[in-house]
């Protein structure tokens, strides 16, 4: 999600998954407790639902970026894993720089979190449960069913036996799916802001770099709109608030240096 990489620190933890280096900055795990802090309606802490939470995004956003750096590897690179603030960063220095490789591995990201929501599905119901996934989001689950609507689609699966674990089921398939979604945003850095920077810069790379960015731009705003005065969420207006000055900012800067 990120286009640089944080500077190292000494509360970093270091592992390796599948061959990749993985790092993980502090901030992941504040921001992560940030946001697991405000995801109850009653703004009360639950310890319980709070460990579910960091527990799941940190275990969603490693596959999201696993996508990206299997497809990094694929294409010839030796690609590193970082975790920082609100998601991650698959870095490659010697991978194919091409437009149809960088927009594959871009699209792995989001398409590693649709996979891994749709095998949950899939266990749910090898287990004997029903489970979902239908198009749009106002579609009605059967009665007693939990549903949670996620902008095209909308999740239903049969209410297990404890309250945790209908809450990590809640929290796997917002992040995999919700997230993923708002991640093929036409926005940078977002998964569909590189995407839509690929795609325009074909034909002619110097406007398409200025037009992804203006392209960037608007959406971010748009996003910063909706979240304050639809979603009622000042959080999620500031974030994409920040992304669309940061647009502006590299319009600006890219038209200095291209004068």
């Amino acid at each position: 999600m990120f286009f640089a990489e944080p500077p190292r620190s000494q509360y970093d933890v270091h592992f390796r998954l599948f061959g990749f280096p993985v790092r993980v900055h502090p901030f992941f795990w504040l921001i992560t407790v940030f946001l697991g802090v405000g995801i109850g309606r009653d703004r009360k802490v639950d310890l319980a639902q709070l460990l579910i939470w960091i527990g799941v995004v940190f275990a969603s956003i490693l596959i999201h970026e696993l996508g990206h750096a299997l497809m990094q590897r694929r294409f010839g690179g030796r690609p590193w894993i970082t975790l920082y603030a609100f998601g991650g960063l698959a870095s490659c220095s010697d991978c194919d720089r091409s437009p149809r490789s960088q927009i594959l591995i871009s699209l792995a990201g989001p398409a590693a979190g649709f996979a891994f929501a749709v095998a949950v599905v899939v266990l749910l119901r090898l287990t004997g449960h029903v489970a979902g996934i239908a198009p749009g989001s106002g579609q009605r689950a059967p009665d007693g069913f939990y549903a949670l609507p996620l902008f095209i689609a909308t999740v239903f699966w049969e209410p297990l036996a404890s309250r945790p674990a209908n809450l990590l089921l809640g929290n796997l398939f917002w992040v995999n799916i919700g997230w993923g979604l708002v991640n093929l945003l036409p926005i940078y850095p977002l998964d569909g802001g590189q995407v839509s920077r690929e795609v325009l810069t074909l034909s002619n790379p110097r406007r398409g770099i200025v037009l992804s960015l203006q392209v960037s731009m608007v959406a971010a705003a748009a996003m910063a709109v909706i979240g304050l005065v639809a979603w009622g969420s000042p959080l999620v207006a500031l974030m994409f608030g920040s992304l669309a000055y940061s647009s502006y900012q590299a319009l600006q800067a890219y038209r200095s240096s291209s004068w």
